[in-house]
């Protein structure tokens, strides 16, 4: 064969084969990933895969993105991206059932109007535009539900929100959680305004069934029975109790010996300790009547000493980090941040026959018992480190019941209180007869026990400013109910890493600096305190505490004047101090940006540009040499 038609078929068969290779990549290498972020941003939980490859029928995803609004924003645009790229990494794990759809809704266009129909929330513009990044969710017998907006604060949620929604669209009925509670964050659906976040959160996943302190009986069906600080309660509540134990065999305790959270809210009449007396010794764990106080895990708080704000450890607020939880159970094996406690108690555990305990938060062994009482005025980290003995062992936070139970009423119901009231009476017989009594368990029970009522407390864990929590508290909660309900696929996904990446330094540098700032106006206070004691017979004639207004020319002497026309001096010259930490901080964070646009931008060019130069030389001296 001639050499040009060989070159030609040679080059037809490549391109054939070189296209025929693409096609079955395209095909037979759709689902495989190289994932390169630090956090594996792109690499799905196994509670993800689970979901996605367990769908008993296929569900739609209409991802609606305002694509080219947001590209004016760039934190929006980036976090838009996060979802598509999370959406894409579900649907090709799902072998075909999750079908991803997007749209980018114009203004007054009919997308707008499907995502305006379906109840999509958006974030307004500049422009007045309305900016649309939601998900709304179909499965074949058309049940909807939707996440109205995907905010970029809850990006660590952000898997755990997908899944979810792809799981209810598998299962649309919810788990019913029974919620009994004295603190009045807990008290509703997850919908009222002073809710707590944790409560809202519920209120995604479960349908809350609020319980009031006076119930005669439990509902009949609800999956999980959540007491939180329960108020006291008589014995044929808790009977009632024990028998829904003895059922259904689901049940999440959080009991408190001191509760920072109730007395904050009611004062003197709070609710100080809840306990489930006399139902420990048949469930075999119980609270002990001291606070557990932590000097190792002692959560850093805000204190003014000397007239100085400064950060110190509070040993009353624990701060349990990864390391002292268990990476065994599902519920916390994936927790990545602290859980924070506030006033929290320990628990003492001696399952009977046929259960067992497994820890799943523990203290350090440097915790130490301190009086209820006296946690419950929250003395300063000195008073509670000067009567300090430690305990020399790690204590229980938050334990795991399992197994199979006995009734703490052998003898039967208690006497129950007849109403005077005919009707009423009837009704409360009907109700004794109707309900068959277990002594031991129908079902083995799984419960859940927390050492600390006040971990449900925004206060504790949730930051003010951008209502996102900043330790894994309500994880922790979440992560329990849906075991408890059978949901354990979802229960390691709500703590994922964030995509953004801080850049320490720079927060390094800005602490630092904001402490110097502080230190400025402390100095700056403690003058104008002095200089208000010395002026008081001046505020006397009329003048006030206000240095920098008002007629203070009348009836003043030239000692007087010159000590107004000091202070005013010195608080110029403070502020000139404030200015200059303020440009130091500044230069410094200017330097770092230098640095780092030489290492980013520059570097990299000349890098290429010396290895070329090498090159050329290595090449130069082999064609001398030849």
């Amino acid at each position: 064969m001639q050499r040009r038609p060989f070159l030609v078929l040679a080059s037809f068969f490549a391109f054939l084969i070189f296209a025929g290779l693409n096609i079955a990549a395209q095909s037979w290498l759709s689902t495989a990933r190289l994932d390169f972020t630090e956090n594996r941003l792109y690499t799905l939980s196994d509670g993800t895969r689970e979901v996605a490859a367990s769908l008993a029928e296929p569900v739609d995803l209409t991802f609606v993105f305002s694509r080219r609004l947001a590209a004016e924003y760039p934190a929006m645009r980036t976090y838009g991206a996060r979802v598509r790229e999370l959406l894409a990494e579900i649907a090709a794990k799902s072998g075909g059932d999750v079908r991803v759809r997007e749209v980018d809704p114009s203004p007054f266009s009919a997308e707008e109007d499907e995502a305006i129909a379906a109840g999509l929330s958006s974030a307004p513009t500049s422009d007045g535009d309305p900016l649309y990044l939601g998900v709304i969710g179909r499965n074949s017998v058309d049940d909807e539900i939707i996440i109205p907006f995907l905010g970029p604060e809850r990006e660590t949620l952000l898997e755990y929100d997908l899944a979810r929604l792809i799981a209810q669209l598998d299962d649309p009925q919810p788990p019913r959680v029974g919620v009994l509670s004295s603190l009045p964050g807990l008290q509703g659906r997850g919908m009222e305004a002073d809710a707590y976040y944790v409560l809202r959160e519920m209120a995604r996943s479960f349908e809350i069934v609020p319980i009031t302190d006076d119930f005669d009986r439990l509902p009949d069906d609800v999956d999980v029975l959540l007491l939180a600080h329960p108020p006291e309660l008589s014995d044929a509540q808790l009977f009632q109790i024990d028998q829904f134990i003895l059922r259904t065999g689901r049940a999440f305790f959080a009991l408190d010996p001191a509760s920072k959270a109730s007395l904050a809210t009611r004062g003197r009449l709070g609710q100080l300790r809840s306990d489930l007396a006399p139902l420990d010794e048949s469930l075999g764990v119980r609270l002990a009547p001291e606070v557990l106080v932590d000097r190792v895990l002692a959560l850093p708080v805000e204190l003014i000493e000397n007239g100085r704000r400064v950060v110190a450890p509070q040993p009353l607020f624990i701060a349990s980090p990864p390391a002292n939880v268990s990476d065994e159970d599902p519920i916390t094996a994936d927790l990545s941040r602290a859980v924070h406690f506030g006033l929290a108690g320990r628990l003492i555990a001696e399952p009977p026959f046929g259960a067992a305990v497994e820890t799943l938060i523990a203290s350090s062994p440097s915790a130490a018992p301190l009086e209820a009482r006296a946690a419950a005025r929250e003395p300063p980290p000195a008073d509670v480190f000067a009567d300090y003995v430690e305990y020399g062992a790690v204590q229980k936070l938050a334990v795991r019941l399992s197994g199979e139970l006995r009734t703490a009423f052998p003898d039967g119901p208690p006497p129950a209180d007849i109403p005077d009231d005919p009707v009423l009476a009837e009704l409360a017989l009907a109700n004794a007869v109707d309900t068959p009594v277990l002594t031991v368990s129908a079902t083995p029970a799984e419960i859940i026990f927390i050492a600390d009522a006040d971990l449900f407390d925004d206060g504790f864990y949730v930051n003010p400013t951008g209502d996102a929590p900043v330790a894994d508290n309500a994880a922790f909660i979440l992560n329990a109910l849906d075991n408890l309900t059978g949901d354990a696929a979802l229960a390691g996904l709500r703590s994922r890493a964030p995509s953004a990446r801080p850049m320490s330094r720079v927060e390094t540098m800005r602490a630092e600096a904001r402490e110097r700032l502080y230190a400025e106006q402390a100095s700056l206070e403690a003058r104008l305190a002095e200089t208000e004691t010395a002026l008081a017979d001046l505020r006397a004639r009329g003048a006030g505490s206000d240095f920098f207004a008002g007629d203070l020319s009348a009836d003043l002497t030239d000692a007087e004047r010159g000590e107004i026309a000091r202070f005013r001096t010195e608080a110029l010259d403070i502020r000139e101090r404030l200015r200059l930490v303020e440009g130091e901080f500044r230069a410094d964070i200017d330097k770092l940006a230098g640095r780092l646009a030489l290492l980013n931008i520059w570097a990299p060019p000349f890098l290429v540009l010396v290895l070329w130069v090498v090159m050329l030389q290595i090449r130069a001296r082999r064609r001398a040499q030849t």
